[in-house]
């Protein structure tokens, strides 16, 4: 079991702490911000070019963060849940699955996952498997699992919010190397980061946000706390 609590908020710099995200902060977080909306100011957006942050409304960054929760974990993780049993199926992976191929882009089926507490429910599934991924497993697995994969614009700029557990490979500068405790905290960070642009999205509509979001994480970027309205790094491929 790795060492988790409310009180740690970021991956620490010491190695030896082997800590790991309270992932229910996500789920309160989420249900304190978008309390009270109505569903004009949910699904307030602004699909400007240069306004990449407005582009999802508030209901649709919620629905990204449950999609985030549940698809992230049963791709990276499912082996570890469910060595020996069915995976779940809260959602039709085959439309949820990540890359082009996907008929669904980073969102859950809006037809059947609209309404709010819809999404919450999914949201909170999503979190319960995470918790219980980080309350079962141990640091010394989640550090040994180890993948490479194409790196983009946008993750070589994140991954420097870690200490450890990503990098640019040092044989091949296109390609990311990462391993389970690093993604374990980069999902962390972007579910939180989204969390943050509905707050950005409250302001934007006169709102005031409800809750103070600890600022850690993707959240030390200007781009993601929103220091700038200018475009972060995109999705284009190193």
């Amino acid at each position: 079991m790795a060492l988790t609590r409310s009180d740690i908020l970021e991956m620490p710099t010491e190695e030896t702490s082997g800590a790991m995200p309270w992932y229910p902060h996500i789920a309160s977080w989420v249900e304190a911000e978008i309390e009270g909306l109505t569903d004009d100011q949910l699904d307030f957006h602004d699909p400007s070019p240069e306004r990449e942050w407005m582009w999802w409304s508030c209901r649709r960054q919620v629905s990204h963060i449950a999609w985030d929760a549940l698809v992230f974990t049963k791709r990276r993780a499912g082996h570890l849940l469910w060595p020996d049993e069915a995976t779940p199926d809260p959602i039709n992976w085959g439309e949820h699955q990540m890359g082009p191929n996907n008929k669904w882009d980073r969102f859950l089926d809006p037809e059947l996952f609209w309404e709010v507490p819809d999404l919450l429910d999914k949201l909170n599934l999503g979190i319960s498997w995470l918790t219980r991924l980080v309350e079962q497993e141990g640091t010394e697995t989640f550090r040994s699992e180890i993948k490479t994969v194409r790196g983009t614009q946008f993750w070589e700029y994140v991954i420097t919010t870690l200490p450890r557990g990503a990098a640019v490979s040092p044989e091949d500068n296109s390609q990311i190397v990462y391993t389970l405790e690093g993604s374990l905290w980069m999902v962390f960070y972007e579910m939180l980061s989204h969390i943050r642009t509905i707050q950005r999205l409250k302001i934007y509509q006169g709102l005031s946000p409800n809750i103070d979001l600890p600022r850690v994480g993707y959240l030390r970027l200007p781009h993601y706390w929103g220091a700038t309205n200018e475009n972060g790094p995109g999705m284009r491929r190193l």
